[in-house]
């Protein structure tokens, strides 16, 4: 039994908590209570309570419950107690959530006072994260409408759902149960497109897939599809055919599979350890895996701003030292995790929780006519990009001038600094071409230079408050 919530809020847009309830179609649960307690950074507080007396029979319960913005501001701490009995008529009452070992933690979200400082005609999204169609004896996602009305709430205007392909050969409320994956997929897209045609003001729903395929050593990598037709199998590493975890496609086989459909390394230098490497045999990775001009991009930015990102972000700008146009792309790989993300620590032992891998929490933006998933997947397949967790930047290129764009908002702090990169296909590194550092209050930076001596520029901005982003490269040459 969980309580969640979206980490952010913008203005306008709805508040609310969730409670999801899991496997009670095998543990039936009663829910009688919820108490909520809202508090600010000034010491504002709100309650509220509410009488349920709700029985829990399905797999993946879930119930909204809107909550008010008034009398409230900034950075807000949600405490929520729930009352439940279990069928031999037991009682508890716990906080947030019933996961065995695991501190009891508000949930911690953020009402924003501004708009996001995105520019008309770019569209923000979560690039991999994972539904309830991803289940397995390890972790479970979210509701497809929980994750869309999320989304509407952080401030996304689509969502590339990445469902694990060696989950779809399984039930979803038996995981170790085989099902019909064609017909499983199938009914992923339908609800996917239902909720789409529903709910046609909300961010779109893409139904993809995060496809275990063999890397040019035999090693399961992960691929993520950006809404495609068919299914594609991959059950290598999803740990339910003991020791046969060999890629049932190599990675060569699945783009080939595909035309015309956006494809991303997924965490491409994420470290793995000695137990995933021997009895899942997974792997990383390389530069003969990144040749091929049918992948788009490389997810380094996977959630946090640790040694993956730092190591995944030096493997992509290698690949622009050598003239392959690929793209950055920043996601979070949650599974529901919309306020924090829990997970298993050691198998069968221990759990642990943190404030990564948040639904929407970091985010990819490309330019497009609209956000219908034709021209979303059409914008993918070009060379612009921004990936953000806050505010914008972007570089484009006229009549042999180069011209600049960055923003923030009050939410994120003023911009700090906007940094120029440029690059030679051959060289070892990049060079720094232009920077600016701002002492005063500056929320935007609007210029226009001469066109730099090099193959490809990019830029990059932080604010004040440690939020940043990077644009994909722009070849001059």
């Amino acid at each position: 039994m969980i309580l969640d919530a979206p980490f952010q809020v913008l203005p306008g847009k709805p508040f609310s908590v969730y409670l999801l309830v899991k496997d009670a179609d095998l543990y039936p649960v009663v829910i009688h209570s919820l108490k909520l307690r809202l508090q600010d950074s000034q010491g504002n507080v709100v309650e509220q309570e509410h009488t349920l007396n709700v029985s829990c029979e399905t797999n993946l319960f879930h119930q909204s419950f809107s909550l008010s913005r008034e009398g409230l501001r900034g950075d807000i701490r949600l405490w929520g107690w729930i009352t439940a009995e279990n069928a031999r008529g037991k009682a508890v009452r716990f906080l947030c959530h019933n996961f065995p070992g695991l501190e009891k933690r508000p949930l911690e979200i953020r009402l924003l006072e501004h708009a996001l400082p995105h520019p008309q005609g770019w569209f923000a999204g979560e690039m991999h994260c994972h539904s309830e169609f991803s289940s397995d004896p390890v972790e479970f996602g979210a509701p497809l409408r929980l994750m869309q009305e999320t989304a509407n709430s952080v401030g996304l205007d689509f969502v590339l759902c990445t469902d694990h392909s060696y989950d779809f050969n399984y039930r979803r409320d038996r995981f170790l149960e085989f099902t019909n994956a064609d017909v499983n997929f199938a009914e992923y897209q339908k609800q996917a497109y239902a909720l789409n045609s529903e709910r046609p003001d909300f961010p779109t729903l893409v139904p993809g897939e995060e496809v275990s395929c063999g890397n040019s050593r035999g090693e399961n990598v992960h691929l993520l599809v950006f809404g495609h037709e068919k299914f594609l199998p991959g059950l290598g590493d999803g740990g339910r055919r003991g020791f046969n975890n060999h890629p049932d496609l190599s990675l060569t086989e699945v783009l080939n599979r595909l035309n015309g459909v956006p494809t991303f390394a997924a965490h491409p230098k994420a470290k793995i350890g000695w137990l995933e490497r021997k009895i899942f045999r997974r792997g990383e990775w390389r530069e003969e895996d990144v040749v091929s001009p049918s992948l788009r991009g490389l997810q380094f930015w996977n959630g946090n701003l640790g040694a993956d990102y730092r190591d995944g972000k030096a493997f992509w700008i290698q690949q622009l030292l050598q003239g392959r146009k690929i793209l950055p792309i920043a996601a979070n790989d949650a599974h529901g995790d919309f306020n924090q993300n829990i997970g298993v620590k050691l198998p069968l032992i221990s759990l642990y929780q943190a404030r990564s891998h948040v639904f929407g929490k970091v985010r990819t933006m490309v330019p497009s006519p609209t956000k219908s998933i034709a021209d979303l997947r059409t914008a993918f397949l070009g060379e612009s990009c921004v990936c953000t967790d806050g505010p914008f930047v972007n570089l484009t290129f006229e009549n042999s001038r180069v011209k600049v764009e960055a923003s923030s908002s009050g939410d994120f702090g003023s911009l700090q600094s906007v940094v120029i990169y440029g690059g030679k296909t051959g060289a070892q590194e990049e060079v720094l071409c232009k920077e600016w550092r701002f002492n005063e209050a500056t929320m935007g930076l609007d210029e226009t230079l001469p066109a730099p001596v090099f193959d490809y520029i990019r830029v990059e901005a932080v604010t004040r408050n440690g939020n940043r982003a990077l644009s994909s490269a722009l070849f001059i040459s």
